[in-house]
């Protein structure tokens, strides 16, 4: 996959990182002169010092042949022109749009004709907040956020201490809004479980569970004998 990102802070590099790392070619669209040349140092993709608002340089960074655009600067205004502008250029490319003030972010959604603009919108900030809020209230897990839903994926570890190690899932007796997707062995071999699975005596469990049982989850799965 061919991707553009618009911005370098530490969002934008990280991403960048992370879809080498995946094997991905990446191109940097980056304003600052300085911060250009040190990415040009730090990443083995193309680094760009320019406007990802004008459309010559996204031209020059080759839009038409990216399969994704994502436009992650602090700017709402700049990244939404730029996710308009990508999307003018090349219709199939999948724009990922970054909203900074999640104020803006209820606007751009409610505006039925900038959604055609951009396939993902995602607010770091917001993203931030929520897991502060939800870890001091509920703190102790290892955790993803669906905010909208009102649930998140934890992590449990197992260990010879734990009073669930070696039962079956179907003991263990969740509540109804609970579910295991996932088990892992002390050797980090994957297991997508059923009822009659059996929890290893070391390992990991990848629980799905609404806001309101954890807490329940929690003192079940991580008591002891």
């Amino acid at each position: 996959m061919y991707v553009i990102i618009m911005g370098a802070g530490r969002v934008g590099y990280l991403v960048a990182k992370m879809l080498e790392e995946d094997g991905h070619d990446v191109t940097i669209i980056e304003m600052d002169r300085d911060r250009a040349k040190e990415l040009s140092m730090q990443i083995n993709g193309l680094v760009i010092e320019g406007d990802a608002t004008d459309p010559k340089t996204l031209e020059e960074a080759n839009i038409k042949q990216a399969d994704a655009f994502a436009a992650l600067t602090g700017k709402d205004d700049a990244n939404l022109l730029a996710c308009i502008l990508a999307k003018n250029l090349n219709p199939n490319v999948k724009t990922s749009l970054r909203i900074s003030n999640p104020k803006n972010r209820r606007i751009f959604e409610e505006v039925g004709d900038l959604k055609k603009y951009f396939d993902f919108v995602i607010s770091p900030e917001e993203i931030a907040a929520e897991y502060i809020s939800r870890n001091i209230v509920t703190p102790g897990f290892d955790r993803v956020l669906f905010p909208k839903e009102g649930a998140e994926i934890v992590r449990f570890t197992i260990d010879e201490n734990s009073r669930i190690a070696g039962k079956l899932v179907k003991e263990l007796n969740l509540p109804k809004d609970a579910l295991i997707i996932a088990v892992y062995d002390e050797k980090g071999n994957l297991i997508i479980p059923s009822g009659d699975t059996k929890l290893p005596e070391k390992g990991q469990v990848i629980v799905f569970a609404k806001n309101s049982v954890l807490k329940e989850v929690k003192e079940l799965l991580e008591g002891g004998e």
